[in-house]
């Protein structure tokens, strides 16, 4: 796991976070820590592309807590196209989940890494995927990691 510190961050960075960016801040962050590409609107299931391999990696973010008036902790949305298409990838090895948590309280942004076909696992044992209620995909799963 990588941790990043938010006092740590660019300017730029800090302020895509002041204004909520946080998903897109999750994604540049995966870039340059791995040393990534960052291709936002290559393909729906993935964010960024390794330069020499062609790993494809999907960028997953929430915050450890969620909401003011119901706090809860923060859960990653896994859409089962998604996973598909990097398992897909990752049969040649060449696939990545991360998964982007920001501490607020802690001032730290966690970066964690996982196999495509871990995170089916994960999935499996919780039970696998639910009806999302969306018009762009059909299933999904929330997870607290």
């Amino acid at each position: 796991m990588k941790v990043v510190r938010m006092r740590d961050l660019s300017r730029h960075q800090k302020e895509r976070l002041q204004s909520g960016e946080t998903a897109t801040l999750a994604e540049e962050l995966v870039a340059e820590v791995y040393g990534l590409d960052h291709r936002p609107d290559e393909a729906f299931w993935y964010d960024c592309v390794h330069p020499n391999s062609g790993a494809k990696i999907e960028v997953k973010s929430t915050s450890v807590r969620i909401g003011e008036k119901y706090p809860a902790h923060g859960r990653f949305r896994l859409r089962h196209d998604q996973t598909r298409s990097l398992l897909a990838a990752d049969a040649r090895g060449v696939a990545w989940y991360a998964f982007v948590l920001y501490d607020f309280d802690k001032g730290e942004i966690r970066i964690r890494r996982a196999k495509p076909s871990t995170v089916s696992k994960w999935v499996r044992e919780a039970g696998g995927w639910n009806e999302a209620g969306h018009e762009e995909f059909k299933e999904q799963r929330k997870m607290i990691l």
